[in-house]
Formats: C-alpha cells, sequence, structure tokens
C-alpha cells in the first residue's frame, strides 16, 4: 500500500482526471423517504398532445378561412401619393405613438417612448423583490402592477382616440 503513494501522480490517477478523490464521510440512521421508480398516471406528449394540437391548429385555420371567405377586409382605395388620405394614420398599433406626436413632436416621438423603452431594459435590474411568485396581483407587488396597468391603459385610450375621435387635418371629432 505504502509504493502506491510513492509512485508519480501521473501513474496514480487515469488520464483525463483532475486528480481529486472523494470518499464517504458519514452515514445518517433514519428513514429514506419512499420513492416510486416512475409517475403515475402519465401520458407520452407523442402523440397523444400533439394530435390535439394538430386538430386544434387545422380548426382554427379552416374557421379563419370560413371568415375571411365569407367577410371582406376593410381596404381602402389603392394608395396614391399625389393625393394622400387625410388625415393619414397610422397602422392601429401605432395611433397611439401616432397620437402622442400630434402633442409634441419630441416628447411624443423620441422622449417618452425612449425612456419607457429604457425603464422595460433596466426592469429585471430593478426589480429585486423576491416574494409573491406564482400569485396573481400579490400586495408585494401592487406599484409595479399598478405602473403596468397605467400604462397599458394610457396606451390604449390614445389608441382609441387616435382610430375613432381624429378627422380632417388630424382635428378631435365626435363619431357618432
Amino acid at each position: 500500500m505504502s509504493d502506491e503513494f510513492d509512485r508519480p501522480e501521473h501513474d496514480r490517477f487515469p488520464s483525463g482526471s483532475s486528480g481529486k478523490t472523494y470518499g464517504l464521510m458519514c452515514t445518517v440512521d433514519a428513514d429514506a423517504p419512499a420513492v416510486e421508480a416512475k409517475p403515475e398516471k402519465s401520458v407520452q406528449s407523442w402523440p397523444a398532445a400533439f394530435i390535439r394540437e394538430l386538430l386544434l391548429f387545422i380548426v382554427v385555420v379552416l374557421v379563419l378561412s370560413l371568415i375571411a371567405l365569407y367577410f371582406d377586409a376593410p381596404l381602402e382605395e389603392p394608395a396614391n401619393a399625389l393625393h394622400p388620405p387625410n388625415p393619414a394614420k397610422a397602422p392601429w398599433y401605432f395611433l397611439g405613438l401616432q397620437e402622442m406626436v400630434g402633442y409634441d413632436a419630441f416628447w411624443g416621438g423620441i422622449g417618452i417612448p425612449g425612456i419607457l423603452a429604457g425603464l422595460a431594459m433596466l426592469a429585471p435590474y430593478l426589480e429585486r423583490k423576491k416574494g409573491g411568485e406564482g400569485v396573481w396581483f400579490h400586495s408585494s407587488r401592487i406599484l409595479p402592477n399598478l405602473i403596468f396597468i397605467t400604462l397599458f391603459v394610457t396606451l390604449g385610450v390614445l389608441t382609441v382616440i387616435g382610430t375613432l375621435f381624429r378627422g380632417q387635418n388630424w382635428a378631435f371629432i365626435v363619431p357618432w
């Protein structure tokens, strides 16, 4: 046994090993929890889940195709650069931004969107609380939830104003 320690290190350890050895330090005399070999009532995801998802996909495509056949899209005349529409409205998802630009060009187009984008990038670093995971509207997260809901509702209101309440020369109108 003593000659094992007298040999050089590269002879004692196989090539590619780090030279670290591990041993059992102690044992604990206690009952081990029962561990089952496999979970009960499990189903393979293939083909059960895949077939269901495929059928749902086919149904959704068929329903949307039928809706597209029976209802015309609300398209206007082809674009004409010589006679643009008044007002030239952005698509609905940009109307909130267009509405902000209507009030002030810098703050509506660069300032406020830039600040919001910067805050969105900083959000993971600013939020450090560990409580409330997995609970909707947990009391420890009331301020972040209120900020998000306020921004979401504001964007929705600006989009509705831009869609329904703007007329010639971007003037405020009542649609009814």
